[in-house]
């Protein structure tokens, strides 16, 4: 009869439940497309690659650059703080399956009141003990607690993908900023050279104003491109200092350890761009890693949420040991203990846990759609990247047939000044024009490595298949 009184009552509790009284409607779950719907011209078979894919540039001293940013950067330290404090929340939701145990214990004097629940006899003034040992122990027989433990996991999950997402955004920043310097110390080095030629044609043209040959309209031409070269190569020392200062401060140095580093030796003038985008490549990129945990923490807390409809069940107890005077706290008489089920059912809780299940499903809709958002820009960046890549390389490749062009006519114009055939002032002005080209050489150089580079972002990683070759 007491079984029957019992399960009737546990029906009944179900029955005047909120789940069971106000039914709702559920938010519809939002649907991700296939990466393979999205862009069917991927490469489903591409083979395993490196993650330090800067070292394919050949650079010892980019390798050093950017090993030194991923061991000091603040961001790094912070981004790995966030992973050690999911850790902390995921072992916070693992401890939710062990029994919580705990002893307490209490001592103190009392007077007791005459006019309630008094012994006959017992002194006003007594003593009062208790020393007791206590249970708690969630049995979790739905899987809520599952629920969430899983959806912790997944959330270390996504706090590990935004650290390796803010590793390649510092590797990515401190190479693209590698080739700026390297750019610029080229522009340097063009410059100083530019400087001299046009002092050459401006020292020519003063002494041909001397005998007459020209006016003094030449003479002042030539001394404002000598000025405006000498200000085009101070400018270039400045910005060679600057972005010393900056390659610094990115490894978390001073301005006097920039200022140490010496000349660029990149190497990459093909990195075997593939033609067809490669599929693991592009869905191992962190940022839509972290998103898709994302959606799974937000399924697994729906999923939670769900289930507090249901009565926790826990099992609860105590052993210990209660009296009025101390002197018989620890008699056999004293003794209590206390085992058994623990049952808690929401019956009225004013659409608090229907508010909390439509709040997870919007979380969750909102996972979602900021996943297939990114997906659909992250393929757009690597088609653009893919496009920027060849057009960078063809455009590279012309300017460096020009450049040697334009050198070998200088050789030949510098060969025939030595015998007399050429002038002087011949050999500045084709001098002139192969720095000019050198100059298009290097800003093409330099748009071609950052291509590479954005389209390393833009993968979430290298695109190469052996890192370890030179190119």
């Amino acid at each position: 009869m007491n079984m029957a009184k019992i399960l009737v009552m546990l029906v009944f509790g179900l029955l005047l439940s909120s789940c069971a009284l106000f039914p709702r409607d559920s938010l519809p779950e939002q649907s991700i497309k296939p990466l393979e719907v999205l862009e069917r011209q991927l490469d489903q078979n591409a083979s395993q690659i490196q993650d330090q894919w800067w070292i394919a540039f050949g650079d010892p001293q980019l390798d050093k650059l950017v090993s030194l940013g991923m061991s000091h950067s603040p961001s790094l330290e912070i981004s790995g703080a966030r992973i050690v404090a999911a850790q902390a929340m995921l072992d916070t939701e693992k401890a939710s399956f062990l029994p919580q145990i705990g002893i307490g214990g209490q001592v103190d004097r009392q007077q007791l009141s005459q006019n309630y629940i008094f012994v006959p006899g017992m002194p006003v003034y007594t003593g009062y003990g208790l020393v007791n040992a206590s249970l708690n122990w969630s049995l979790d027989i739905w899987g809520k607690q599952k629920k969430y433990f899983d959806a912790a996991k997944n959330q270390v999950l996504a706090a590990k993908a935004n650290h390796k997402a803010s590793e390649l955004l510092l590797s990515t920043t401190i190479v693209r900023v590698y080739f700026d310097y390297d750019r610029m110390i080229q522009a340097q080095a063009l410059y100083s050279r530019d400087v001299e030629a046009k002092k050459g044609l401006y020292q020519i043209a003063q002494e041909k104003q001397k005998v007459g040959l020209v006016d003094a309209m030449m003479v002042n031409q030539r001394k404002v491109e000598y000025e405006t070269a000498q200000v085009n190569l101070s400018q270039a020392n400045l910005s060679v200092k600057m972005i010393q200062h900056q390659l610094g401060a990115l490894v978390q140095e001073g301005p006097s350890w920039g200022e140490s580093l010496k000349a660029p030796e990149i190497k990459g003038n093909a990195l075997n761009l593939p033609a067809i985008i490669p599929s693991n490549l592009l869905e191992r990129r962190p940022d839509l890693q972290a998103l898709l945990s994302q959606i799974d923490v937000a399924k697994l807390q729906l999923d939670g949420a769900n289930l507090e409809y249901l009565p926790d069940i826990n099992l609860a107890g105590f052993i210990g040991v209660q009296s009025f005077g101390l002197s018989q706290l620890f008699a056999s008489k004293s003794q209590q203990f206390s085992l058994g089920p623990a049952i808690s059912l929401p019956i009225f809780d004013g659409g608090a846990i229907a508010a909390n299940i439509t709040g997870k499903e919007a979380s969750r809709n909102q996972a979602v759609a900021n996943y297939q958002e990114q997906l659909v820009q992250a393929l757009r960046e690597v088609a653009d990247g893919m496009g920027s890549i060849k057009s960078s390389q063809a455009n590279y490749e012309s300017y460096a047939s020009t450049y040697q062009s334009a050198k070998s006519n200088y050789e030949i114009t510098k060969r025939r000044s030595d015998v007399g055939i050429s002038s002087k002032e011949a050999v500045f002005a084709m001098e002139e024009f192969y720095l000019q080209q050198g100059q298009n050489y290097a800003d093409a150089k330099a748009k071609m490595l950052t291509a590479n580079v954005v389209l390393v972002q833009a993968l979430g990683g290298s695109y190469l298949q052996d890192n370890n070759k030179s190119h």
